[in-house]
């Protein structure tokens, strides 16, 4: 191509490579236009991907880390420098090839997308803490908030401050009970039943129980406004920051109207407070709203039992069984090997003679009680073991069978041995957390809601649902998104279940939503609506781990930059390449050079 064609061809230059050698590539010389979509086409063999990543992608990026200082450089390696005479034009360049993404199982859709960091951040700043027992919204208020609510409510009432001093405890409590004495506080409730501090009580040492105490009692005016700030700080110091408001009825007409009568009244509304994220009525603690409290990657927020993972890895019953052997010819298959000694056979054997398990027919053929005490343990009952060392002696252990489950999951928690750990792994498979069921998250971070869903919730969203569920938060319903999409708007319950968000929440939260929307219309415009946010990255193909790191490049929106793409359109339906090639344009209308290996004639007549 002439200079003057070339110059009218493309107003950012040319990339100019002279003799290329790279693997196949024979001694080749190509300008390739840049901030342009370009395509590399031809048989296998003939040098695509050679030209594409070994030689043009290696030496921007050859480049790039040159340019860096030799601190950095030490962190990043030394790269090879391609074999080639020259390369004149290049741009930083950035390669989304077909290779599987992170093999983290703890790496999702969400978390490769850098949308979980956005997600945390929302719940985080406009999320609505719930009590995890009764499910009542729970909410932090200074001392101050609490008293001018009271007034709010209760001006003109009788009421009584109550503190939580114990809840849901063992033990008898004298001690408390005697400090409250001392301290001036008389009268309480003791699981719900009124008691004088003063009289002997005792508590059933092994039941749990509740202790409330009764701060003070008054009738609520303006001018007691010193009085029940008083009462509201001392009730929070005695009841861990949180504190209880009982109405009580105000006097009827025409009778007594002193104070002390408004006190025998019946007893009215109970309004409980709190300093922290807690429950009052149950004590239920709920953690600190920052991000890192909603990540299942930290111990603050990850389920206990399954460590943020979502599954608890245990033994399985097929693999662990042969079902057609007998006990004599090895039905337990890890017991089959030297691994496990002689002598766990042996126990094993005579703990069928102990309760008359045939050991000369087929597992299967078992009747369901055997099957149980053979796997699950003979409960309390003690068996006589007799055991014989090599040096001919023998002796007699008297203690119950574990079962096989007991004793296959104690050795693979407590062996030092990485072959033994590595062989019994071949016989357990992954099942949902039987806390968490999944959800990866405690208790008290799951029960945060924003517009009426957990963040476990949206995570198990699909693409598409997702991105209704966060237009519902913005709009109260959806925009014209979906007929650019070609879809129909989803109706699924939790879609429906979501609600718009407040004014206060959507000024806090406005910029946050954007991102996570912008990255949920990115993954449908190249085919991904399909896919729910929780999917682990090392389940996806190839395909769809090159077309979530281009939707995730879109979403940088980087200018000049060299983009090597591998084959974007492969395993995608006819109808979803118009919008591949549309987000393909995108970047170059970015002022970004797009180069790409592709045979699909749709993607080459774009280019």
């Amino acid at each position: 191509m002439s200079d003057r064609k070339k110059n009218g061809f493309s107003k950012h230059g040319w990339i100019e490579v002279k003799g290329a050698r790279t693997h196949n590539l024979k001694d080749i010389d190509v300008s390739i236009p840049r901030g342009m979509f370009v395509v590399i086409s031809g048989v296998s063999g003939s040098g695509k991907s050679s030209l594409a990543f070994d030689t043009l992608y290696a030496e921007g990026q050859r480049r790039y880390v040159e340019s860096l200082s030799s601190y950095a450089r030490q962190f990043l390696g030394q790269m090879k420098k391609p074999d080639c005479d020259s390369i004149e034009g290049l741009s930083p360049a950035i390669s989304i090839d077909q290779k599987q993404g992170s093999h983290n199982p703890r790496s999702t859709v969400a978390t490769v997308t850098e949308m979980m960091d956005y997600m945390r951040l929302l719940w985080a700043r406009v999320g609505l803490p719930h009590c995890p027992e009764c499910d009542r919204e729970v909410s932090r208020r200074t001392v101050q908030e609490i008293v001018d609510d009271v007034l709010w409510r209760f001006e003109g009432h009788g009421i009584a401050i109550w503190s939580p001093a114990i809840r849901n405890r063992k033990g008898t409590h004298a001690d408390l009970f005697t400090a409250l004495v001392d301290q001036g506080y008389l009268v309480g409730k003791v699981n719900g039943r009124e008691a004088s501090f003063e009289d002997p009580l005792r508590l059933e040492k092994n039941l749990r129980h509740d202790i409330d105490v009764r701060i003070d009692r008054m009738l609520l005016t303006p001018t007691n406004r010193q009085r029940l700030t008083e009462a509201v700080e001392s009730g929070l110091r005695l009841g861990a920051g949180s504190v209880a408001v009982e109405s009580l009825s105000s006097p009827k007409p025409g009778e007594d109207n002193s104070e002390e009568q408004r006190f025998r009244t019946e007893e009215g509304e109970v309004i409980a407070y709190s300093e922290e994220f807690a429950c009052p009525t149950h004590g239920a603690f709920l953690p600190e709203m920052s991000p890192r409290v909603f990540s299942f990657n930290n111990p603050l927020g990850a389920c206990p039992t399954c460590q943020g993972l979502g599954v608890e890895r245990s033994f399985s019953h097929d693999l662990v069984i042969d079902r057609i052997a007998t006990v004599g010819e090895g039905c337990i298959r890890p017991f089959r090997r030297s691994m496990m000694s002689g002598w766990y056979r042996s126990q094993m054997t005579q703990t069928c003679e102990h309760f008359g398990i045939p050991t000369d027919i087929p597992f299967g053929e078992l009747d369901d009680d055997s099957r149980d005490i053979m796997l699950n343990g003979s409960g309390g009952e003690a068996i006589n073991f007799e055991f014989n060392s090599e040096k001919g002696s023998s002796y007699t252990m008297s203690r119950p069978w574990e079962g096989v489950f007991s004793r296959l999951t104690r050795t693979y928690k407590d062996t030092s041995s990485e072959r033994t750990r590595s062989r019994l792994t071949s016989f357990m498979t992954d099942e949902p957390c039987t806390n968490c069921l999944g959800d990866k998250l405690n208790d008290a971070v799951c029960k945060v809601t924003v517009g009426g869903i957990n963040l476990p919730g949206i995570s198990k969203c699909s693409v598409l649902e997702a991105l209704a569920v966060v237009q519902n938060w913005r709009l109260g319903g959806l925009d014209d998104t979906w007929g650019k999409l070609d879809r129909e708007a989803p109706s699924s319950v939790t879609v429906s279940a979501t609600e718009k968000l407040d004014e206060r929440s959507m000024y806090i939260g406005t910029e946050i939503i954007k991102e996570i929307e912008s990255r949920l219309r990115f993954l449908a415009l190249v085919g991904l609506d399909y896919l729910t946010l929780d999917r682990r990255a090392n389940t996806l193909s190839g395909g769809e781990s090159q077309r979530i790191r281009l939707a995730t490049q879109i979403g940088t929106r980087l200018t000049g930059v060299m983009y090597v793409l591998d084959e974007p359109s492969i395993g995608l339906h006819p109808r979803d390449n118009g919008r591949l090639l549309e987000t393909l344009r995108e970047l170059t209308d970015l002022g970004n050079t797009l180069l790409v290996v592709e045979h699909d004639e749709a993607t080459m007549k774009q280019a």
